[in-house]
């Protein structure tokens, strides 16, 4: 029962979405007009720069590996990372499954299960991090007032200025003493909620998840991600830079398909706002849901609802789609050339 509510709702949020986007009564055949105008070659490089994307995750999954004595071919872990894409969008229980099949392809490298575990989860950080300082500059300019009537150079500026000083007063407060003892009561509240709450109905099958053991490994996971850091900062800066560039050119790519010509301070707070948005896919029935919302976050923009429609339907073929397919195929491979061996989940725990 719990399935089809969720199923109605996901496609009753849809609906209201469609509504909100079509809302001054945009005629839908004007979208046989814009696709015959559109320059689907750019669609190309869009799947380019969504490749060499998938190739910074897999260098900077390399040096995480590295850091723990353990040396993957480049190759390898580019399709693993493929198929680690497919699995999570095809089986329920995704985080699971993509952890267990890397765990599988990783061990004959001498990859142990925790390790390769605490790397997947020490990459998510990372990428969340990064995303997040990207966003906050970019949001706080936006909040003052867009910078308007400055020339590209000046907002340009403007936003490293103000990445740097919030960096800088986020880790000033991080020190302060009234920051951790705040910090402290909040731990302490979120330790009550998961003991009294969630572990209560948390599943077996997973073992058992107490708020100290969640708080310990978290713990260790922050000091990992952070000595990965320092022992090369630039290397995994310029990483983490150039993922998010590489898919922010291959949105850019998918207006320009359109016709849209974007400035680039702009095409940033689209990718921010898109990065988020763009989770809506990997939720239970929110496939759908990402596509329309993407495609309201564009007419938002001043670009036509039929306009914006297909520049989200592009941006979700080139970025989360067909790099499925294509993980897809890389599982088969992969399982085809590594047969299945049973992986308890202790191993991924």
């Amino acid at each position: 029962m719990k399935r089809y509510i969720k199923s109605i709702t996901g496609v009753a949020v849809v609906a209201l979405l469609a509504l909100f986007l079509f809302r001054k009564n945009s005629p839908l055949h004007d979208i046989h007009s814009v696709l015959q105008q559109a320059q689907w070659g750019w669609l190309i490089l869009a799947l380019i720069w969504q490749a060499m994307a998938y190739g910074t995750i897999t260098t900077l999954n390399k040096i995480i590996l590295q850091h723990y004595g353990a040396d993957v071919p480049w190759g390898k872990q580019y399709v693993i990372q493929l198929a680690m894409a497919f699995i999570e969008a095809a089986v329920p229980s995704a985080t699971i499954s993509g952890a267990v099949l890397r765990v599988r392809l990783l061990k004959p490298h001498g990859v142990s299960g925790d390790v390769s575990t605490v790397s997947t989860v020490i990459e998510m950080v990372l990428i969340v991090t990064s995303i997040i300082l990207l966003a906050i500059p970019v949001f706080v300019i936006v909040a003052l007032g867009g910078l308007q009537g400055q020339n590209l150079l000046a907002k340009e500026i403007s936003v490293f200025l103000s990445g740097t000083a919030i960096i800088l007063g986020a880790i000033f407060a991080w020190r302060t003493k009234k920051f951790k003892q705040t910090t402290r009561r909040l731990w302490v509240k979120l330790a009550q909620f998961w003991d009294t709450v969630i572990l209560q109905k948390w599943p077996k099958l997973f073992g058992d998840w107490p708020s100290t053991v969640i708080f310990q490994r978290t713990r260790y996971l922050t000091s990992e991600s952070i000595a990965l850091v320092k022992h090369k900062p630039y290397v995994i800066g310029a990483l983490l830079l150039a993922r998010s560039g590489f898919e922010a050119l291959g949105l850019m790519m998918c207006f320009y398909a359109l016709g849209q010509q974007i400035p680039l301070f702009t095409m940033l707070l689209i990718y921010t706002l898109t990065v988020g948005v763009n989770s809506l896919g990997a939720l239970p029935g929110g496939v759908g849901l990402a596509e329309v919302s993407l495609a309201v976050l564009y007419a938002q923009f001043g670009i036509a609802p039929e306009v914006a429609v297909i520049i989200a339907l592009a941006y979700r073929l080139t970025d989360y789609w067909l790099p499925r397919v294509a993980g897809g195929v890389a599982w088969l491979w992969l399982e085809h050339r590594y047969p299945v061996r049973a992986v308890r989940i202790s191993e991924v725990s």
